[in-house]
């Protein structure tokens, strides 16, 4: 690695450490500036390292995190020693911690609109549903198990904290939800309960789009948040890394996307008198 690329990598990981950029978008910027500083297009570089145009624009945008081996190739590529491997490691690490970040921009949010597309939303479960969720996705000691519980109840707090400006919450479930039930009849009795209980809370709205609502854009569980001092947030969850965005076109289109699937749900009368009927007892 040059001595340039050397000192453009000690950089890059002082200003992540720092919190002034997201790794995800150090990586992205570097790419472009490496592709534009060797003088080709997008399509010039796919036809020279045989990568999709649409791929590579989306790993130059942030839209995809991509592979390690990819980094690697890129930088022997562009003859950057380690420096793009260095830079998605960090973005990968980053976003194993999105999960905590997202409890910290909820706590900050006025509004959050929610897209459900396999489980119950934790800002919806019950302690015993949310037990068999973690027990089943991550198994943990006693102890550590207590502890996601009662961070859980301290993130629901938010849904019925007397404030002045209460916490407005919508949430989307797709029918998908619902008919993976939990594996104690009990545990999804209570769950039921709780959902319809919390539907009628003035601030809290729920509707089901159900499977015969057909297809729409949204293709994974997301988040719509706004905020009193600082731009709207979209935290897009992903099967291994989720991110976050307030790019104004992104948010703008996600939320074209999210406006659809509540128009296509059913009322959230007709959500409650839905739920009614899942009950097993």
């Amino acid at each position: 690695m040059s001595t340039d690329t050397a000192q453009l990598a000690r950089t890059a990981s002082s200003l992540f450490a720092a919190g002034q950029v997201s790794a995800r978008a150090l990586y992205a910027h570097h790419l472009a500036f490496l592709r534009e500083k060797a003088g080709l297009s997008l399509q010039g570089l796919a036809d020279q390292c045989h990568y999709e145009q649409s791929y590579l624009h989306r790993l130059e945008t942030g839209g995809r995190l991509g592979t390690l081996t990819v980094a690697q190739a890129l930088d022997r590529y562009y003859a950057t020693g380690t420096l793009l491997a260095a830079l998605w490691r960090l973005a990968k690490r980053e976003a194993k911690h999105a999960a905590n970040g997202l409890t910290d921009l909820e706590a900050a949010a006025t509004s959050i609109q929610e897209y459900a597309l396999t489980t119950i939303p934790a800002l919806l479960q019950t302690p015993s549903y949310a037990e068999e969720q973690f027990a089943t996705t991550s198994p943990q000691s006693a102890e550590v198990l207590a502890a996601q519980i009662d961070a859980l109840l301290q993130r629901q707090a938010r849904l019925t904290e007397p404030t002045p400006h209460p916490l407005r919450y919508r949430a989307v479930l797709d029918e998908l939800v619902l008919h993976r039930a939990a594996r104690n009849p009990a545990t999804w009795d209570g769950q039921l309960d709780h959902l319809i209980a919390t539907a009628q809370t003035p601030t809290v709205t729920l509707q089901l789009l159900p499977l015969h609502a057909g297809p729409h854009d949204l293709r994974g569980p997301l988040h719509l948040l706004t905020f009193r001092a600082r731009n709207p947030l979209a935290y897009a969850h992903g099967t291994l890394t989720d991110h976050t965005t307030d790019d104004p076109d992104d948010i703008e289109e996600l939320t074209r996307q999210y406006d659809q699937l509540r128009d296509l749900a059913l009322t959230p009368a007709q959500t409650i008198e839905h739920l009614h009927t899942l009950r097993t007892t």
